[in-house]
């Protein structure tokens, strides 16, 4: 017995095609779509991660802003050993309330100030040993500088001193800033503590493909050090409240460039409302980026739609640090 094979016609074939040509591009665009959101998921979940690690970095720091343990904030006697002089990584304004002599020493090392293209802050211009960027990097723009002086929260024992770091000798009525090498009779003060001594700057380094990152020189064992201490970080604005009637508490916040000298020196500024603003390393073409990311006092709009996802997180601290008075 003969069987008759039958197949599919051209109608049928056409009809086939079409049906699996929709279902693949539906596939397709189900899967493109699932992805980008992925993408876009991963990207606002690690701007985020990185926004919150930069915040606690400087919320740590800026919330021990004239830490000197249990000295009372009487003047000291000896401050001018050692010498420490703005050198390689150092960041310093060359006029304004840094004496560049002594940029480092703890009354004139405290300062915050803005940045601009023209490596300006405020009204003083901006010395940098660019050598100490990372390679083709720049100082972001509009983005706050600061320097933070302070001790870092851990006794040393005197047989512990290293030669090549700085330290200061804190009584509650006496401190001494001295270098390893030459404690100057700092380690035989009465009742004296030694603590390491801390200088940090924060920037933000911008790159043309490479993108954005929260920086710090690092004042250590008598070196300047550059470190990344968090990408995909744009901008830091840092606002600090000012008390002008002595009762503990911020009568008004004051951007960068309207902190002076005075304001460090005689104890005014009692907290800090930081601002961190993660920016993603590549374009998102899908993305209409016009946000206005509103820093309070300052807000900030992306240049042209530039694409770029952002993310923006801030806090405030207060600082209840005596601020040392230093004899000069």
């Amino acid at each position: 017995m003969t069987m008759k094979q039958a197949g599919f016609n051209l109608i049928e074939l056409m009809i086939a095609l079409v049906v699996g040509i929709v279902l693949m591009a539906s596939i397709t665009t189900m899967f493109v779509d699932t992805k980008l959101s992925a993408n876009r998921s991963s990207t606002v979940s690690n701007l985020q991660q990185q926004a919150q690690l930069a915040l606690q970095i400087l919320v740590e720091d800026v919330r021990s802003i004239g830490s000197w343990a249990e000295f009372s904030g009487e003047a000291i006697s000896d401050i001018k050993v050692p010498n420490m002089v703005a050198g390689n990584c150092s960041i310093v304004p060359a006029v304004g309330v840094v004496n560049t002599g002594n940029a480092h020493l703890p009354a004139t090392a405290n300062w915050v100030l803005r940045a601009n293209l023209a490596n300006a802050i405020g009204v003083a211009s901006i010395n940098i040993d660019n050598v100490c960027l990372a390679p083709d990097h720049t100082i972001s723009d509009d983005s706050d500088v600061i320097s933070i002086a302070r001790i870092r929260g851990s006794i040393t024992a005197i047989s512990d001193i290293e030669s090549a770091s700085y330290y200061v000798a804190i009584s509650p009525q006496q401190a001494q800033l001295f270098k390893g090498d030459t404690p100057n009779s700092a380690t035989n003060t009465d009742n004296v503590e030694i603590y390491p001594y801390l200088h940090h700057t924060y920037f933000v380094q911008s790159h043309e493909t490479e993108g954005t990152r929260l920086s710090r020189f690092s004042f250590i064992d008598g070196v300047f050090t550059n470190d990344l201490v968090v990408g995909n970080i744009e901008k830091i604005r840092i606002d600090f409240g000012i008390d002008n009637n002595n009762d503990g508490r911020p009568d008004n916040y004051s951007i960068s460039n309207n902190v002076t000298d005075a304001m460090w020196v005689n104890n005014q500024i009692v907290a800090a409302r930081i601002y961190v603003l993660a920016r993603a390393k590549n374009k998102d073409v899908a993305l209409n980026n016009n946000q206005a990311y509103n820093a309070r006092f300052r807000p900030f709009t992306p240049t042209n739609n530039d694409n770029y996802r952002r993310f923006l997180l801030a806090t405030t601290v207060v600082i209840k640090n005596n601020m040392m008075a230093v004899t000069q």
